[in-house]
């Protein structure tokens, strides 16, 4: 991580002031630092650097802020709040992550009784049983923010508890469970999907690694409703709208999913990666984002795949495909090609999966970041239209 500190010298030149300033700023500006090893000098955390520089250059934020303390992608890693996600993954559980992400104590969020519901709600999630996960949870959850009225408590502790009321109904909807439960979401999850222990804990990595990562358009679209002053489950609302949009990097997890689907059931599992490299066409699943040397999530999950399915034809054939990808295009798997892998292995239809049942404690999170951060400046807009007729 070494690039991501600047000297005392580079820091200061940057932000166009004196070093006596710079240290003037390490406390009343929050500027992180950290020894240098063998000297009496400090290392000054870029990032920090930066922000301090886009606010006397620009002004305040126009639209939802762009500065968050909740997650950093950085040298090839993901981190919540400091903390590396691929280790959490290791052994912490998705409530005690989404607390962490919230900034609460997990046992002030998660309480010991499941969240109540109401009889329309359940007689429309008959409705909409055929339906897909975003279909069936925009359809449902502004009948179940009707159904809970604490979710109007907007203070960090109120919005951290509806949103642990959230998750237990998100995990509910994907399992097509007529109630939420107060077990451990991944626990109730490998309940209801009937899956072995391993399995089971698979399930808690993926929505431990799901959980956030960063602006994505989702999260933006889940904090720019959330600055108007509406509770999580409309913030959430916003998040579950985006991921089906063409542009969003989410959008095309029906091309990932088909081509999941081809590879863990051809005779040859390199014909599908070959057909499309030979018609031009992108490998789906493949798009390295902010990790050119390979997403360091979906390693981590196909990397306990092995072990779980051990001797799995289907995962098998997964890895001859990504071995083929990797030689002749020089790419590794994304996590979204992940997350559907293991929804397959572990029951889930296609248009079912558990990556927006993690997704959302990111969602809540930026809710919450951005409700107290306050409504953004309205832009002033340039208009470029006709000249006005008088």
């Amino acid at each position: 991580m070494e690039g991501d500190y600047l000297s005392a010298a580079e820091a200061a030149e940057r932000l166009g002031v004196n070093l006596q300033t710079l240290y003037v700023y390490v406390s009343r500006k929050g500027i992180r630092s950290r020894p240098v090893p063998g000297t009496r000098q400090k290392q000054y955390w870029r990032e920090d650097i930066e922000r301090i520089r886009r606010r006397e250059t620009h002004g305040p934020a126009v639209g939802p802020s762009g500065e968050s303390a909740i997650t950093l992608i950085s040298d090839g890693a993901l981190y919540y709040r400091g903390q590396d996600a691929v280790r959490l993954s290791e052994s912490a559980t998705f409530e005690a992550v989404a607390a962490l992400l919230w900034d609460v104590a997990e046992a002030q969020a998660f309480a010991a009784a499941p969240p109540a519901s109401r009889p329309l709600a359940a007689a429309v999630a008959d409705l909409v049983r055929n339906e897909s996960d975003v279909t069936r949870a925009l359809t449902l959850l502004p009948l179940l923010e009707d159904a809970d009225p604490k979710a109007y408590d907007l203070s960090r502790a109120g919005m951290a508890r509806t949103g642990a009321d959230i998750l237990r109904w998100l995990a509910a909807l994907v399992t097509f469970a007529d109630a939420p439960s107060a077990a451990p979401i991944h626990t109730f999850i490998g309940e209801r999907m009937a899956l072995r222990a391993a399995e089971t804990d698979l399930v808690r990595r993926l929505l431990v690694l799901a959980a956030d990562h960063g602006f994505e358009a989702s999260t933006i679209a889940a904090r720019s409703i959330a600055g108007g002053g509406v509770t999580p489950w409309r913030a959430v609302i916003g998040g579950f709208c985006v991921t089906v949009a063409r542009r969003s990097k989410s959008g095309n997890l029906t091309s990932i999913g088909r081509f999941v689907s081809e590879v863990a059931a051809s005779v040859d599992p390199l014909e599908p990666v070959i057909r499309r490299v030979r018609d031009g066409e992108p490998l789906p699943g493949f798009d390295p984002g902010l990790y050119p040397q390979g997403d360091p999530r979906a390693k981590a999950i196909f990397d306990q795949a092995r072990h779980v399915y051990d001797g799995d034809i289907e995962h098998r054939r997964m890895e001859q495909a990504f071995a083929a990808a990797r030689e002749i295009r020089g790419v590794r798997p994304n996590f979204a090609l992940a997350c559907l892998f293991v929804g397959r292995k572990i029951g889930l239809a296609p248009r079912h999966t558990l990556f927006n049942v993690g997704r959302a404690a990111g969602w809540i999170a930026h809710a919450i970041e951005q409700h107290e951060l306050g409504e953004w400046v309205h832009p002033a807009g340039s208009y470029s239209g006709p000249a006005p007729q008088r």
